[in-house]
């Protein structure tokens, strides 16, 4: 009999900090622990006071299904729990959990991004908005090289129902962005022919463009804009080809050297606000889903001082 698959239901109360009055006890949470199996009728708790499990030996409790008051001592930052059923058959122990984000909602953790890969295929499937597949080129150039025919062939082929051409190695280029229709088909000597072949793909090769809003107008003053720090900055990014992959950012504060790239979102314009309190330059780019990236366009903002 094992427990490795029953999860650790918690229901979140309240987290009290004791810092003055209460000298072994530093904080006090309450949750409560609700089994899934009828058979579980303990927990263990183990306190720690560091994430490195092999330095130290750790505190130990045990509570009852339900509500649970647990005195974290001073020094302890870490628990985990586990159930005990019948038959002391325990479970395994949950993750690793801090006390002082316990019962908190996680943010979102950003993480540095790179420019995407360049894709290797000629044509790969991107889907659109209605969630059909259309083909794009991924380089400006399409040789057509016949396979396994002999060495004596030619090969027809147009392009969008132009007039049919004659080639013993066709190096077409597709320099344009739009919609293409190219049709080959390769002969032997003999008139044997392997068929019709027909691709219908797109060309994409202009970046997107974006631009920038704030939520509400900025007060103008001696040829100047002025932002409160309650009004945050928008970005938008357009594309007509493949579509918008994501826009990124990043930042240089009061001259220091600039943070990595990271992709922009609803709560980015907050996260540089608390980050930069000082002159700030915000440097912002679209990617589309073809690896097109925009020339990143800058903004200065310059935190103004009494009496401007």
């Amino acid at each position: 009999m094992t427990l490795q698959n029953i999860p650790i239901q918690f229901v979140f109360f309240s987290i009290f900090l004791f810092w003055f009055w209460n000298p072994l006890f530093a904080k006090q949470i309450q949750f409560a622990l609700v089994p899934d199996r009828e058979d579980i009728i303990q927990y263990e708790i183990e306190l720690w006071k560091s994430d490195v499990l092999e330095l130290e030996i750790p505190f130990r409790v045990l509570s009852n299904p339900g509500q649970v008051n647990l005195f974290i001592p001073d020094g302890y930052e870490y628990f985990r729990i586990r159930a005990v059923a019948k038959r002391k058959v325990r479970g395994y122990w949950t993750e690793l959990y801090e006390v002082n984000q316990f019962g908190k909602k996680k943010k979102p953790k950003e993480t540095p991004i790179v420019k995407i890969p360049v894709k290797t295929d000629v044509l790969v499937p991107i889907l659109t908005k209605e969630g059909n597949s259309e083909l794009f080129l991924t380089t400006s150039q399409i040789v057509i090289v016949p396979v396994s025919i002999g060495k004596h062939f030619k090969i027809q082929y147009r392009i969008n129902s132009g007039p049919w051409q004659k080639s013993t190695s066709p190096e077409l280029n597709f320099l344009k962005d739009g919609s293409y229709r190219l049709e080959y088909k390769v002969t032997n000597e003999l008139g044997v022919s392997d068929g019709m072949q027909v691709w219908e793909f797109k060309v994409d090769s202009t970046p997107p463009e974006t631009s920038i809003n704030f939520l509400h107008p900025t007060f103008q003053k001696n040829g100047k804009s002025f932002i409160s720090n309650q009004n945050p900055i928008q970005i938008f990014a357009i594309d007509s080809g493949s579509g918008i992959n994501s826009i990124r950012y990043r930042m240089t504060c009061n001259g220091a050297q600039s943070s990595d790239y990271m992709v922009w979102n609803e709560t980015s314009w907050k996260e540089i606000l608390s980050s930069c309190q000082k002159d700030l330059l915000l440097e912002f780019s679209a990617i589309d889903r073809l690896g097109n990236e925009e020339i990143p366009k800058k903004i200065y903002i310059q935190k103004s001082t009494k009496g401007e």
